[in-house]
């Protein structure tokens, strides 16, 4: 039995072997329940003479990967590790999709589990199924937007509880802050319990992406000491990382989060902990009149929406289109064309779906854990998505994601709630005041040279693989105008080309005899 996450306590022997007996017998009924009784952090496996069990608990940010080949099994947390030397055969939609800074699986003809669900591998079959789901607390009816806000602090202090010190607490422990309001609720909950805490700010020098002054006022208001650790500036390397990545990291932030995480190892902390999940349990990823015409709120606050609603820049027809359950305002075209970051060097998939978000598979977190935080020894924790919040974000109605107000849209309103009794409020009502792509932009229009090395090479697999426009890549890179445009998108790409390429280097370093001359 092997462990992946915080194992909150000492297991038993009666314990281990009813977790043993349930997966040698294949009793899925057992098995489920005694797993239940785990962290919901915490996968791990089973091995058993009869048959491997995989789990992953609701809230475990740990994938884990499998294929058969015959009466074989093989597993791992690195996807790479079950490819049996051969590079796989990449869907070009799905490289299209990476190099646009969408979480897409790569991996062909590789199975991986889902929050809460639990793999029977035997002999001859592989059963799946779900053991922890997400259901949605029971609440009275017509719960309202602030009683909502309260549970949600209350549950908080739940999942932070265990950091409070004591004779066996944590010590020392450390919250990456970026200034928005998911970190910050998450350090006013540990402060609530007297934790010893540091906050971890990424500081940048381009004023329109600035958003210390947020962290600083947090850190001051709840008394956290604060250290800024500068991001990537304008002629840094964005791509001098020693990372070993398991998917492409086709996010713009590698570099600099590999500073942030030098710096906390270098202080001692091991535990961190952050405000991921806040976006995807609490923001709208769908919103529109059918939300609220239909949703479980109170009719006074129907009335407000409806109102609030007619105030914002969504036009009158968009907004009645959106009376039908299927259209949503996130997910109209018109509204998508608007945000639409700019990918004029890939050649285009006609016909493709717009992107779709997925709670229980973010390749970038998984790469991070692999890559950055536990090669040096950091645990990171992420209680906003704990397993009582999954469940009342669950129970949440669509229209408690987003509150139209004052002609703007205010996402996350129940968490900028949660957090008002002990936050400033110049942080908690904090909305849309910077540009966080502005230093990306800068850096791609200084060093459109080092964009044309790596993604306009002669050998680029994007090219070869017919995902990047070589043509149109140089009509790119030579505007600053459309450089600018394609920024996000393009260091997005030139990622997924440096992972292309480590791919290749790291399945020819595992293939290549012990004691073989390496001259590369």
């Amino acid at each position: 039995m092997l462990f992946s996450g915080p194992l909150l306590f000492r297991p038993s022997l009666e314990f281990v072997q009813n977790i043993s007996d349930a997966s040698a017998r294949a009793q899925y009924r057992a098995l489920a329940d005694v797993l239940t009784e785990l962290p919901a952090e915490l996968s791990g496996c089973i091995v058993t003479p009869e048959r491997v069990v995989l789990f992953r608990g609701l809230s475990s940010p740990d994938q884990i990967f499998f294929r058969r080949t015959g009466a074989g099994v093989s597993w791992s947390s690195d996807p790479r590790d079950l490819l049996d030397g051969r590079l796989p055969d990449f869907d070009r939609e799905s490289l299209w999709r990476s190099c646009r800074g969408e979480d897409v699986f790569l991996y062909p003809h590789l199975g991986r589990l889902r929050s809460g669900q639990f793999a029977v591998l035997g002999p001859r079959s592989t059963r799946t199924a779900t053991y922890e789901p997400a259901t949605p607390l029971d609440l009275p009816r017509h719960f309202t937007l602030h009683e909502y806000a309260r549970l949600t602090y209350d549950l908080l202090l739940e999942e932070t509880r265990r950091y409070a010190p004591d004779s066996t607490g944590p010590g020392r422990i450390g919250i990456l802050l970026s200034g928005g309001v998911d970190s910050a609720t998450v350090l006013a909950a540990l402060t609530d319990h007297g934790a010893d805490v540091t906050a971890y700010h990424m500081g940048t020098d381009d004023p329109s992406a600035d958003e210390s002054s947020y962290a600083r006022q947090v850190c001051r208001h709840l008394c956290v000491p604060l250290v800024t650790v500068p991001r990537v500036q304008a002629d840094d390397d964005y791509f001098a990382t020693t990372c070993d990545l398991s998917h492409p990291f086709n996010h713009v932030w590698l570099r600099s989060l590999e500073r942030v995480a030098d710096r906390i190892a270098a202080d001692g902390v091991r535990i961190l902990l952050s405000g991921l999940e806040g976006d995807m349990l609490f923001g709208p990823l769908r919103y529109g009149l059918h939300d609220i015409l239909t949703g479980d709120v109170p009719s006074y606050e129907k009335w407000c929406m409806l109102r609030g609603l007619l105030g914002t820049r969504w036009e009158l027809s968009r907004i009645l289109r959106s009376a039908r359950p299927s259209y949503s305002l996130y997910a109209d075209p018109e509204g998508l064309a608007e945000v639409e970051l700019g990918s004029d060097f890939l050649v285009p998939v006609p016909g493709a779906d717009p992107e779709s978000y997925d709670i229980d598979f973010a390749p970038q977190e998984h790469t991070l854990n692999l890559a950055l935080w536990r090669p040096r020894g950091i645990h990171l924790a992420k209680p906003l998505g704990g397993r009582l919040l999954r469940h009342l974000a669950a129970r949440l109605p669509d229209a408690y994601r987003l509150i139209p107000h004052a002609g703007r849209t205010i996402d996350k309103p129940v968490l900028r709630l949660a957090a008002a009794h002990r936050l400033p409020s110049d942080v908690w009502r904090h909305y849309g005041r910077t540009w966080l792509g502005s230093p990306d932009e800068t850096w791609c229009l200084r060093h459109p040279g080092a964009l044309a090395r790596i993604l306009g090479a002669p050998d680029a697999r994007l090219t070869a693989l017919g995902v990047v426009d070589p043509r149109r890549l140089d009509e790119v890179l030579a505007d600053p105008r459309a450089l600018r445009r394609n920024a996000e998108n393009l260091l997005c790409s030139a990622m997924v080309e440096l992972f292309l390429r480590d791919l290749e280097a790291h399945l020819d370093a595992h293939l290549r005899p012990r004691g073989a001359d390496d001259r590369r």
